[in-house]
Protein backbone atom coordinates (compact mmCIF):
# COMPACT_ATOMS: atom_id res chain seq x y z
CA UNK A 1 0.00 0.00 0.00
CA UNK A 2 1.37 3.40 -0.99
CA UNK A 3 1.94 6.04 1.68
CA UNK A 4 -0.30 9.08 1.70
CA UNK A 5 1.32 12.11 0.12
CA UNK A 6 1.60 13.69 3.58
CA UNK A 7 3.40 10.70 5.10
CA UNK A 8 5.61 10.33 2.02
CA UNK A 9 6.57 14.02 2.20
CA UNK A 10 7.28 13.78 5.94
CA UNK A 11 9.38 10.64 5.47
CA UNK A 12 11.41 12.23 2.68
CA UNK A 13 12.02 15.41 4.70
CA UNK A 14 13.17 13.38 7.70
CA UNK A 15 15.51 11.38 5.46
CA UNK A 16 17.10 14.71 4.46
CA UNK A 17 17.86 15.53 8.09
CA UNK A 18 15.25 18.14 8.96
CA UNK A 19 15.01 16.82 12.52
CA UNK A 20 18.72 17.46 13.14
CA UNK A 21 18.16 21.14 13.99
CA UNK A 22 15.29 23.10 15.56
CA UNK A 23 15.03 25.30 12.45
CA UNK A 24 15.07 22.29 10.14
CA UNK A 25 12.29 20.75 12.21
CA UNK A 26 10.11 23.74 11.23
CA UNK A 27 9.57 22.04 7.87
CA UNK A 28 7.48 19.51 9.81
CA UNK A 29 5.96 21.68 12.56
CA UNK A 30 5.09 24.86 10.61
CA UNK A 31 1.85 23.73 8.96
CA UNK A 32 2.07 26.28 6.15
CA UNK A 33 5.65 25.35 5.32
CA UNK A 34 4.93 21.63 5.47
CA UNK A 35 1.99 22.04 3.09
CA UNK A 36 4.30 23.87 0.66
CA UNK A 37 6.55 20.79 0.69
CA UNK A 38 3.46 18.66 -0.01
CA UNK A 39 2.82 20.98 -2.97
CA UNK A 40 6.43 20.35 -4.07
CA UNK A 41 5.86 16.59 -3.82
CA UNK A 42 2.73 16.90 -5.97
CA UNK A 43 4.62 18.99 -8.53
CA UNK A 44 7.44 16.47 -8.61
CA UNK A 45 4.98 13.60 -9.09
CA UNK A 46 3.39 15.49 -12.00
CA UNK A 47 6.85 15.60 -13.62
CA UNK A 48 6.39 19.27 -14.49
CA UNK A 49 9.52 21.41 -14.33
CA UNK A 50 7.47 24.62 -14.19
CA UNK A 51 5.30 23.30 -11.35
CA UNK A 52 8.40 22.26 -9.38
CA UNK A 53 10.02 25.68 -9.88
CA UNK A 54 6.81 27.40 -8.78
CA UNK A 55 6.56 25.20 -5.67
CA UNK A 56 10.17 25.98 -4.75
CA UNK A 57 9.48 29.71 -5.23
CA UNK A 58 6.54 29.46 -2.79
CA UNK A 59 8.81 27.72 -0.28
CA UNK A 60 11.48 30.37 -0.76
CA UNK A 61 8.95 33.19 -0.25
CA UNK A 62 7.57 31.55 2.90
CA UNK A 63 10.98 30.85 4.41
CA UNK A 64 12.09 34.39 3.61
CA UNK A 65 8.96 35.80 5.28
CA UNK A 66 9.83 33.98 8.52
CA UNK A 67 13.49 35.05 8.33
CA UNK A 68 14.79 31.57 7.55
CA UNK A 69 15.46 31.58 3.80
CA UNK A 70 18.19 28.98 4.31
CA UNK A 71 15.45 26.38 4.90
CA UNK A 72 14.93 26.51 1.12
CA UNK A 73 17.96 24.20 1.07
CA UNK A 74 15.62 21.36 2.00
CA UNK A 75 13.53 22.05 -1.12
CA UNK A 76 16.64 21.78 -3.28
CA UNK A 77 17.63 18.56 -1.51
CA UNK A 78 14.08 17.26 -1.96
CA UNK A 79 14.28 17.45 -5.74
CA UNK A 80 18.00 16.75 -6.13
CA UNK A 81 17.94 13.49 -4.18
CA UNK A 82 15.16 11.93 -6.23
CA UNK A 83 14.69 9.27 -8.88
CA UNK A 84 15.71 11.82 -11.53
CA UNK A 85 19.26 11.77 -10.17
CA UNK A 86 21.41 8.92 -11.50
CA UNK A 87 22.22 6.17 -9.02
CA UNK A 88 25.43 5.50 -10.97
CA UNK A 89 27.45 7.62 -13.39
CA UNK A 90 30.23 5.90 -15.30
CA UNK A 91 33.42 7.67 -16.33
CA UNK A 92 33.14 9.61 -19.57
CA UNK A 93 34.29 7.67 -22.62
CA UNK A 94 36.19 9.70 -25.23
CA UNK A 95 35.17 8.58 -28.70
CA UNK A 96 37.41 8.35 -31.76
CA UNK A 97 35.72 11.34 -33.40
CA UNK A 98 36.37 13.50 -30.30
CA UNK A 99 32.88 13.13 -28.90
CA UNK A 100 32.14 11.98 -25.38
CA UNK A 101 29.83 9.17 -24.26
CA UNK A 102 28.18 9.71 -20.88
CA UNK A 103 26.51 6.71 -19.27
CA UNK A 104 24.13 7.01 -16.33
CA UNK A 105 21.97 4.45 -14.56
CA UNK A 106 18.72 5.37 -12.82
CA UNK A 107 16.70 3.54 -10.15
CA UNK A 108 13.79 3.26 -12.58
CA UNK A 109 12.77 4.53 -16.00
CA UNK A 110 12.69 8.34 -15.82
CA UNK A 111 11.47 11.01 -18.19
CA UNK A 112 13.61 13.80 -19.59
CA UNK A 113 11.57 16.22 -17.48
CA UNK A 114 12.42 14.30 -14.28
CA UNK A 115 16.10 14.44 -15.21
CA UNK A 116 15.87 18.21 -15.79
CA UNK A 117 14.10 18.69 -12.43
CA UNK A 118 16.78 16.74 -10.56
CA UNK A 119 19.58 18.52 -12.46
CA UNK A 120 18.11 21.92 -11.56
CA UNK A 121 17.83 20.80 -7.93
CA UNK A 122 21.49 19.77 -8.02
CA UNK A 123 22.58 23.12 -9.48
CA UNK A 124 20.59 25.04 -6.85
CA UNK A 125 21.76 22.78 -4.01
CA UNK A 126 25.41 23.10 -5.04
CA UNK A 127 25.06 26.88 -5.39
CA UNK A 128 23.64 27.44 -1.90
CA UNK A 129 24.59 24.44 0.24
CA UNK A 130 27.61 25.96 2.01
CA UNK A 131 25.99 29.25 3.00
CA UNK A 132 22.61 27.70 3.82
CA UNK A 133 24.13 24.90 5.93
CA UNK A 134 26.27 27.47 7.75
CA UNK A 135 23.16 29.51 8.55
CA UNK A 136 21.17 26.42 9.52
CA UNK A 137 23.77 25.16 11.97
CA UNK A 138 24.50 28.66 13.30
CA UNK A 139 20.89 28.75 14.52
CA UNK A 140 21.18 25.36 16.19
CA UNK A 141 20.23 25.54 19.86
Amino acid sequence: MALSIYLATRKKLISHGVKNTPDGNLTLTDKGLFLLFVRLERAQRSKSFEAVQAAVQFIESHTESIGKRYLTLFAYMYIYFSDGTPKLTELDEILEDGGVRKTKEYRRAVTDEEIVIAAWGKVQFNRYENSFFRALYAHRS
